[in-house]
């Protein structure tokens, strides 16, 4: 059977509350991948976001801690930081751009 390519190949598979976070499993192809997101202030002192990631499988567990204005912000940031590794350290190879858009469609982002 041949793979289609439109399909999303990331999905969210569970997603919680905990504490003032909200905690996001995704299924990434091959890797598997924990996202948080958090409400916490800038040094303003006004509303702003963090979002972290890490990956499950890996041994080494590499994990990005980002902060932004907005959820969305603060997820293309770990984006970035993310593929800015280009695999090195236990990164393993995640489509961002998919990423966002499984949060998106739950309304996380």
């Amino acid at each position: 059977m041949v793979k289609d390519k439109s399909t999303a190949s990331v999905r969210i598979t569970t997603q919680f509350r905990s504490g003032k976070s909200m905690m996001y499993d995704l299924s990434c192809e091959d890797n598997r991948l924990t996202v948080e997101i958090a409400p916490s202030e800038n040094d303003a002192g006004q509303q702003a976001f963090t979002a972290a990631a890490h990956a499950r499988q890996s041994p080494e567990r590499p994990s990005i801690t980002e902060p932004g204005p907005t959820r969305a912000e603060a997820l293309r940031a770990v984006g970035r930081a993310w593929a800015a590794k280009n695999g090195a350290f236990g990164f393993p190879t995640v489509d961002w751009e998919q990423v966002g858009q499984a949060l998106h469609a739950v309304r996380a982002i």
